[in-house]
């Protein structure tokens, strides 16, 4: 079965239950224009084993990495690996060095499977094509499979979540800056480690998105930082500048 048409008339969570439904397996292919991007869901009878997004790095690597697992020294080492040809995947190697558990590798699978979906669940345009895979290779090395229900269902919870910041942060295109303090009043800023590198990040000229994709993390975790630091007006946002110019 190849399906395939524009964000705008089947949205991305039907898709995913569509595929469910009929018990799929294959490539769900996901394109954005105004984010520059593109999403990669490999299904199995139903369910996700595998999932990719090009600009945003949520790797293995860069989970394990920021999770505190593994240092950049074991990573290069690894990848010197498989530069030479060792076949096996990054967590594989990782396992063999002795640097993780397999456990954790595991984990961390489920959690870029999960980082991935639940960004790709944020769009509203663009177009998507599935389309029955015969390299049956990836399917076979799975070590992990995530049912789609409950992708859903926590697709759904955050999106419930997302509607209620809405009236502060319409989409993930959205641009923060630092507010202007208020004369007469001292200001006190109590952030913790995550909060700060988004804070860090924030220039008047990256975009919610942007932001996201440089700090590996999802574009609904960002969102909930910002919204926080817009009820403490420590921040403002302002439209993407192709709206602004509108």
């Amino acid at each position: 079965m190849a399906i395939e048409g524009p964000l705008q008339d089947i949205g991305i969570h039907d898709v995913f239950q569509l595929l469910d439904l009929a018990r799929k397996s294959g490539l769900l292919t996901v394109r954005s224009l105004a984010r520059g991007n593109e999403g990669r869901v490999y299904f199995e009878s139903g369910a996700v084993v595998h999932a990719s997004m090009r600009d945003n790095p949520h790797t293995l690597g860069a989970l394990l990495r920021s999770a505190g697992k593994i240092t950049d020294r074991e990573i290069e080492r690894a990848a010197a690996a498989q530069a030479n040809g060792d076949p096996r995947r990054l967590g594989e190697i990782l396992v063999a060095h002795g640097a993780v558990t397999r456990r954790d590798v595991e984990k961390y699978m489920r959690q870029q499977i999960e980082s991935v979906v639940f960004d790709l669940f944020s769009w509203n345009e663009g177009t998507f094509s599935f389309a029955d895979d015969k390299d049956e290779t990836l399917v076979v090395d799975a070590a992990v499979r995530v049912t789609t229900e409950s992708l859903l269902m926590e697709g759904a919870r955050r999106i419930d979540e997302w509607s209620r910041m809405s009236d502060r942060i319409p989409n993930a295109q959205v641009v923060p800056r630092l507010a202007l303090p208020r004369a007469g009043v001292d200001s006190y800023i109590d952030l913790r480690p995550a909060e700060w590198e988004v804070l860090a990040m924030i220039d008047g000229e990256n975009r919610l998105c942007d932001i996201a994709v440089e700090l590996a993390a999802s574009e609904f975790d960002v969102a909930k930082t910002v919204y926080g630091m817009l009820s403490t007006e420590l921040i403002e946002v302002m439209p993407a500048r192709a709206e602004a110019a509108v």
